[in-house]
């Protein structure tokens, strides 16, 4: 009641708040493709000052970014390839209201299918259709049709409250068995049906904003995943400040979390709770420095709600009743072309063995290598310790859900714990509309340590090993192409052939605790071709 009590307080208090002109603090989709834009930039020192790992981004910040571009641009200070200005202005169009709160006029905006604008009111909307076809052969063989309908409406009423709402509804005709374990969003009775919604309000103060809702966070650096915090699919309902003081980005959050805590053959969703902040400096151009915990536990402490506690001094006085981890992370400009990314996590810190439970990322992004433009190549490496990202609460009888998880996805990085990750890519923007990407993936994971549900006291034995037991690989090669069409509009096709040695069934993964558990097996080579086509028309 205390939690509910305050948003009534915090709703009320913003009416009478004085006015606070701004753009938008709306977040853009973290799979946007202004993304892909905006990082080639900062890595050819055009936005050294914009380095950040809180996202996802403002539609301020964006504006921000965009008129640092046009201003350099304007004044001859940098060049860019007749793609890149062309993305630009796709990008100028998009972000049009946003950048003429900055003084930058005249620019003919997205079309949509509503867009309303009335003495600082304003009302968005959209509707979109993707269809995807997936087909699969090899050494398993299966078709998969998707159809996927979509509204998003957003806006702000004032100054002061801004909403977003993306609300998706698919139906699904596919002979794939579903996931023994997860049980959402593959919700058996409802499948093939499913619907979710990313909806929240934004409450806008002097210097804070304050975000209720169902939405995606990711904090930390990370391409093909993030070792702290990854905007998981689903999102989870969160409250979190956020605030932007000079070279400083603050965020405090409580996000409500669901677990899967599998029983014999069932699952019972059970309720927990994430308590996360995180803190940026830009102590320099070219350099991000990040820092930030996460807290997981079934209740609610008043201690773990403070948004300056330390969550490690918070474990020292409540005792350790939860899961508690910490990140670091550091975003690098300073060669020309390259930036450089690194991060470390720790799972249940303990001074005797910090490093016990460890996670570590880097990676690194050269755009226009060799002096070829509109192209860039990453490389990124990610390696998980056995029993990260687990935690000994889950063996408890009744069993306490702490594990670092949204149901039974990690919310760290999605490789899960005792694994690694070694991942290349290679981009070229042909046109402003016409991308080509070629990829390689190598992904081990092993036998021992492997589960999010298996803590015992091998989890607890200094003889865990990284990638202890039978090691399962698995190596991917992607090439795909996208073409916007128009807009928001695009047409995608992607062709993946994957190898896996030692491939394991479903049951092998299964928690010790399942009855349908198996042992993992040696010897088994898996192949198979996949080709997705996939077509979205929004509006």
């Amino acid at each position: 009641m205390v939690i509910y009590s305050s948003f009534i307080l915090v709703f009320l208090a913003i009416i009478v708040v004085a006015p606070y002109i701004s753009a938008s603090p709306i977040g853009v989709p973290l799979n946007h493709w202004s993304y892909h834009f905006i990082e080639r930039l900062q890595a050819k020192g055009v936005l050294r000052d914009f380095l950040s790992n809180t996202k996802p981004y403002s539609r301020d910040e964006m504006a921000e970014m965009i008129v640092r571009i046009s201003n350099l641009l304007e004044n001859n200070r940098i060049s860019l390839s007749k793609v890149e200005e062309d993305q630009l202005d796709l990008m100028k169009m998009e972000f049009s209201p946003e950048l003429a709160k900055l003084g930058m006029v005249g620019i003919t905006e997205y079309k949509h299918l509503l867009n309303w604008a009335n003495d600082k009111k304003r009302l968005v909307m959209d509707i979109g259709y993707t269809q995807d076809a997936i087909l699969k052969r090899g050494s398993e063989d299966y078709e998969t049709y998707k159809s996927t309908l979509q509204g998003i409406f957003w806006g702000n009423l004032g100054d002061n409250i801004f909403f977003y709402n993306n609300s998706k509804a698919s139906y699904e005709d596919s002979n794939e068995p579903l996931p023994l374990m997860r049980s959402y969003p593959y919700s058996y009775w409802r499948y093939p049906w499913n619907a979710i919604s990313d909806a929240f309000l934004i409450l806008r103060f002097p210097y804070i904003d304050v975000q209720l809702g169902k939405d995606a966070v990711l904090w930390g650096p990370g391409y093909d995943g993030t070792i702290g915090l990854s905007g998981v699919d689903p999102s989870f309902d969160i409250v979190k400040i956020s605030t932007n003081i000079w070279k400083i980005k603050f965020a405090s959050m409580l996000g409500f979390l669901r677990d899967d805590l599998t029983k014999k053959y069932e699952s019972d969703i059970a309720k927990k709770y994430l308590f996360a902040h995180r803190v940026e400096i830009n102590p320099f151009t070219g350099l991000c420095i990040g820092w930030q915990e996460a807290y997981v536990y079934n209740n609610i402490h008043i201690e773990l709600l403070n948004p300056i506690m330390p969550y490690q001094m918070a474990e020292d006085y409540l005792g350790e009743v939860g899961n508690n981890t910490m990140e670091g992370d550091i975003d690098l400009c300073v060669l020309p072309n390259t930036k450089l990314y690194a991060s470390l996590f720790l799972d249940d810190f303990h001074p005797d063995n910090p490093f016990r439970y460890a996670a570590v990322l880097g990676g690194v992004l050269i755009v226009n290598p060799v002096g070829i433009r509109n192209l860039d190549f990453r490389a990124e490496y990610a390696r998980i310790e056995p029993g990260v990202y687990v935690h000994k609460g889950i063996t408890q009888n009744p069993p306490i859900p702490t594990s670092y998880t949204h149901f039974d996805t990690p919310l760290g990085h999605w490789i899960g714990p005792n694994a690694d990750d070694l991942f290349f890519e290679v981009n070229h923007q042909f046109t402003e509309n016409l991308l080509v990407r070629l990829s390689y993936n190598r992904i081990r994971k092993g036998e021992i340590g492997g589960s999010i549900y298996d803590y015992d006291e091998l989890a607890e034995s200094e003889k865990t090993r990284f990638l202890m037991g039978i090691v399962e690989k698995t190596k991917t090669i992607g090439l795909g192409l996208k073409y916007r069409i128009f807009q928001d509009s695009t047409i995608g096709i992607e062709y993946s052939y994957i190898k896996v040695y030692n491939k394991q069934k479903e049951e092998a993964k299964l928690p010790r605790s399942d009855k349908r558990k198996q042992p993992w097996e040696a010897g088994h080579t898996w192949l198979q071709n996949i080709i997705q086509v996939t077509i979205t028309l929004k509006y």
